[in-house]
């Protein structure tokens, strides 16, 4: 079961890019996190991630960007055959575009997982390479927001998963200067051997100095599996 919750996991938040960064088309971010959670479960061991990324964005509405991760859910995995993975590094292409209220944005991201996965480390672990593609389609309306992602591979090696795909719900709004409250629920569907799980989140940010405090409650109806429990994590992140 363990091996299962590790291989469907990833989080959280990627990169986005924003209508204050229009100004530039290059912009940056940089976090570090309590907890990387990613679709609620733990990518290091419910230990504290280095985060950050760039990005790009024309004019047009397309955009491109890297971003990367400290974790441990790989060799978290590993009994007698090390990947010598401890980062993710995941690389995005798509277009988006706001008309007034409302928002669309719809791209192709690849989750890499730099190592060495061979035959070896498959027996071992019980998964298949980790490398992930996903395809992605969203809209918003104000405050509320909806993405849909779906696996053209199989999922963060869980065996016989290619096809699984994510629900993603999101509410975020600004209630007062410089504090913005927000809420998530999202259920991710896993083919083959995997079992689907529901996930939500519900925390504030706020903006202090240039820098952005978050604190979040994050959980999953997944039983029994501690990566996968209730936690709070907290976030200070910086964009330029």
């Amino acid at each position: 079961m363990r091996k299962f919750i590790v291989a469907s996991a990833f989080i959280a938040a990627l990169p986005s890019v924003s209508a204050a960064e229009e100004a530039s088309p290059f912009s940056a971010n940089v976090s570090i996190t309590s907890d990387y959670a990613y679709r609620g479960i733990s990518q290091t061991d419910e230990k504290p991630a280095l985060q950050g990324g760039f990005d790009f964005k024309h004019d047009s509405g397309l955009y491109v960007g890297v971003w990367g991760s400290s974790i441990s859910w790989l060799r978290d995995a590993e009994t007698d055959v090390s990947s010598s993975n401890s980062v993710e590094l995941d690389l995005y292409v798509g277009y988006s575009k706001s008309f007034g209220d409302f928002g669309i944005d719809a791209g192709i991201l690849r989750y890499g997982y730099p190592g060495s996965f061979g035959r070896r480390w498959r027996n071992d672990t019980g998964l298949e390479n980790p490398n992930t593609t996903e395809g992605y389609v969203g809209a918003s309306w104000k405050f509320v927001s909806f993405k849909y992602s779906h696996a053209f591979t199989d999922l963060f090696g869980t065996p016989d998963s290619k096809g699984s795909d994510y629900f993603d719900l999101s509410f975020s709004h600004e209630v007062i200067e410089n504090l913005t409250l927000d809420a998530h629920v999202g259920k991710q569907r896993i083919l083959g051997p995997g079992k689907s799980y529901l996930d939500w989140q519900l925390g504030a940010t706020y903006t202090l100095a240039g820098f952005d405090l978050g604190l979040h409650y994050v959980d999953t109806d997944i039983e029994h599996e501690d990566l996968a429990d209730s936690r709070v994590i907290f976030s200070i992140s910086r964009s330029f």
